[in-house]
């Protein structure tokens, strides 16, 4: 494999994903294989079951391992849960008079002074650590600039901000990956990286809202001026959906295709039909109108909103704030989402996206839908801090016998078989093919509309009907089959 390889390991409420990458000579990855496994144990992005997680990690694991001929033993993590927070933290330092002749020019030394008192900062809690910190703003004497080194004041003071996360929930997201052979390299908040692969220069500059709409929890990412304002993870994700629309009798197996394929973040712009399925006892059928199915949607998803609206508020970007809003994730996939976010956000610009910066031409063979886009944007992280522990299988099948020199082959005279004269064959009018019914081969008509399909009890009548039917029709001797 050519490049520096990158590991990344998304474990998600409801999947994990792992994804390969390398870094080409111009910068940008290319991504060798992503795969994900639905996954248990994991709730709101906390884990709850170690056993149960770590199952499916391995499983994830095995499959990439045997597809690209590699052992991963090395990767970066992505944090998401209630348990990710960020802060922002002031602090000054009085610039020193270098030069000697009473300017006060700011210098590079002022810049490391402050960092140093950034570093030295005591969290409140010590159950919590810092996964990462980075200035947002600069001000000298009380009023703000972009490039401090060089200015002239007394003071220089600046605003960081500081990611923080639990101990305990990355000591045992920690432990998980440990016992299937997996390093941990580096934590990292998702929502401070979703943005990588998905914003524009031009949107992460003037500003926008990444939200990425997890089973478990939704993570929201603000920015303005290149830099990520502030970030959260609300602990309430389109899972939630799954739970409220399973108060109405829906089979659970049902949900998720009936939500993505059926159902509408707008009630208002739902079709008004009624959806017809079997119910979990046989030879029954529930139905639900399109337009409640929307309702139920649409009220979870307004409550989502609101955390994002006040996380928005927390972020506190002042006035002008105009930002573009990017819909990423499992639940971004739901027909008329960005309607509901453009309204209840009161925006103009809202669009589902999917990853697209960063990545080399064959980026769409394997990044298909917008639940990737986070494994695709901790790639892209990983790519600017270093790569990671890969070793590739030089013998990926196993031999175990020990290897012969060859030999000369003996010449020996066997009698060869001769072809024998094949035996004219009579010729056989084609018979059809009966259909096979089977009572629990129904995938495709189980979900339907109503007005779109026949009753489902007569469909089967017609399907008996007919079995029987070319069962009798094509009974009898080889002599009425003749031509």
């Amino acid at each position: 494999m050519k490049g520096k390889q990158i590991v990344a390991i998304d474990v998600g409420s409801s999947n994990v994903v792992i994804s390969v990458g390398a870094v080409q000579d111009d910068g940008r990855v290319e991504i060798l294989g992503i795969v994900s496994e639905p996954i248990e144990g994991i709730n709101a992005g906390r884990v709850e079951n170690n056993e149960t997680a770590g199952r499916a990690v391995k499983a994830a694991k095995e499959r990439i391992e045997e597809q690209l001929g590699i052992t991963i033993t090395e990767a970066y993590a992505g944090l998401s849960g209630d348990y990710v927070r960020c802060v922002s933290v002031t602090d000054h330092v009085y610039v020193q008079d270098e030069l000697g002749n009473g300017s006060n020019q700011i210098t590079q030394r002022d810049i490391e002074d402050l960092d140093r008192r950034m570093r030295s900062v005591k969290l409140p809690d010590d159950r919590e650590e810092i996964l990462t910190k980075e200035p947002l703003r600069y001000e000298i004497d009380d009023r703000e600039v972009d490039v401090p080194v060089g200015a002239y004041g007394h003071v220089l003071s600046a605003t960081y901000n500081f990611i923080l996360c639990d101990r305990l929930m990355r000591d045992r997201l920690r432990q998980c990956l440990q016992r299937q052979g997996i390093t941990v390299k580096e934590f990292v908040a998702n929502a401070f990286v979703s943005y990588l692969s998905v914003a524009t220069t031009e949107d992460v500059e003037e500003g926008c809202i990444v939200i990425d709409l997890g089973g478990g929890v939704t993570d929201v990412t603000v920015l303005r001026g290149g830099k990520v304002r502030h970030m959260a993870s609300i602990p309430i994700g389109v899972d939630s959906i799954n739970s409220d629309i399973r108060t109405y009798g829906i089979p659970a197996n049902y949900i998720d295709s009936l939500k993505i394929k059926y159902g509408s973040a707008v009630r208002e712009l739902a079709v008004d039909d009624k959806i017809v399925f079997q119910a979990a006892r046989r030879g029954t059928t529930k139905s639900i109108l399109r337009r409640n199915l929307a309702a139920i949607i649409e009220a979870r998803l307004k409550e989502i909103v609101e955390w994002v609206k006040r996380e928005i508020k927390v972020a506190n970007c002042g006035k002008g704030f105009n930002p573009v809003v990017l819909l990423m994730g499992g639940g971004a996939e739901m027909q008329h989402i960005e309607e509901l976010f453009a309204r209840e956000l009161k925006v103009e610009d809202v669009r589902t996206v999917f990853p697209e910066y960063g990545f080399t031409e064959n980026l769409t063979q394997f990044i298909t839908t917008s639940a990737q886009a986070m494994a695709a944007s901790l790639l892209l992280y990983g790519a600017e801090h270093g790569s990671c522990s890969v070793a590739v299988r030089q013998n990926r099948i196993r031999v175990d016998r020990p290897t012969v020199p060859p030999t000369e082959p003996k010449h020996q005279t066997e009698p060869q078989p001769q072809p024998q004269p094949e035996e004219p064959k009579r010729p056989v009018k084609p018979i059809p093919e009966a259909p096979v019914f089977d009572e629990d081969d129904l995938d495709d008509d189980e979900i339907f509309v109503e007005g779109d399909k026949e009753d489902k009890r007569g469909f089967k009548s017609k399907i008996k009907k007919l079995f029987d039917k070319m069962s009798n029709s094509f009974t009898g001797s080889d002599d009425e089959l003749e031509m």
